[in-house]
């Protein structure tokens, strides 16, 4: 049986490169570490962190450095969750093996993209290729289901459930379609205890979680990792009217400021940390940087100034 799945929340760190375009390692440690001080579990190398720009060994030194990072501020039992996407069956398997080895403690697999036309005429090579890569993998596997970089496949709930049924070492999804009566379909039909559903953005956390959802995956957490360890603490029990209201009013400001934050994507988020933290904004060619007039509006975003006030309380 597969590794259980923690519930909570998950964040997609950025990776840093210095002028020479090389992994500013120093960075991606300090800035690990505060995101996840609060109780939130990492994500190395997903879309946020530039997965498609890495080779096989920086993902592996991204791994080994985060692992070191954790266990320097004494979070010897947080998971690391490492993407293992690729273009074919084969590599991902490796970068799976690549992972385990490295330290991480499961691989989160979104399906390739570069032949989506084929691969959406044939439901049954997608799904094989869940299968294959979870029977050949050393340490579980989360489904990522994520039209905006698989070329727009997205995964029915149908989908889903076959292959978690077909698939023992696959441990849960992270649904990033923005789908909660998928979630809610897929809760109803998986085994719960062995398969967990998590929303792939904070801002519908609250009514994922009141169908059956484990978490969430966010960005958001990069620049709010306390406040957004508050909001999945509010939404687990509502003892009163009270309880309800204010796990209410929180997941409104999650959900303003998520989409603030998203609205220039990854290269908004580094300019943000740039901003705020002094870390590289440069991404990869052929991304640029994104411009000073761009992360300054950001900043001001109203709905985001509202998150990082209760950040600070």
């Amino acid at each position: 049986m597969a590794k259980t799945l923690p519930s909570g929340i998950y964040a997609p760190l950025p990776v840093f490169f210095s002028e020479n375009d090389e992994l500013d390692l120093e960075a991606y440690a300090k800035h690990a570490k505060y995101v996840t001080a609060p109780g939130i579990f990492p994500v190395v190398s997903a879309s946020m962190g530039e997965a498609a720009h890495l080779d096989r060994q920086e993902r592996i030194k991204l791994i080994q450095t985060l692992r070191l990072a954790l266990d320097d501020i004494g979070l010897y039992k947080t998971p690391i969750v490492a993407g293992v996407g690729a273009n074919s069956t084969r590599e991902t398997t490796q970068l799976a093996h690549d992972a385990a080895a490295a330290g991480a403690d499961f691989v989160l697999v979104v399906l390739p993209g570069y032949y989506a036309g084929v691969l959406k005429a044939n439901p049954t090579a997608m799904r094989k290729f869940f299968v294959d890569v979870a029977a050949a993998s050393p340490v579980p596997v989360i489904i990522y289901n994520f039209p905006a970089v698989s070329a727009g496949i997205d995964l029915s709930s149908d989908d889903v459930v076959d292959i978690a049924n077909a698939a023992p070492n696959i441990c849960g999804i992270m649904l990033s379609c923005g789908n909660v009566g998928k979630l809610a379909r897929i809760t109803a039909l998986v085994d719960n205890s062995s398969f967990k559903t998590l929303s792939g953005f904070i801002d519908f956390l609250l009514p994922s979680v009141a169908v059956g959802s484990a978490g969430a995956i966010s960005p958001l957490p990069n620049v709010a990792p306390n406040f957004s360890f508050k909001l999945w603490q509010a939404v687990q029990s509502f003892g009163s009217v009270a309880d309800f209201h204010e796990a209410k009013k929180l997941q409104g400001l999650a959900s303003l400021g998520e989409t603030a934050l998203l609205k220039e994507g990854l290269l908004g988020l580094k300019g943000l940390l740039n901003q705020r933290f002094g870390y590289p904004a440069v991404p990869r060619l052929p991304l640029l940087v994104v411009s000073n007039d761009a992360v300054t509006e950001m900043s001001k975003n109203k709905h985001l100034e509202d998150v990082m006030a209760q950040e600070k309380i």
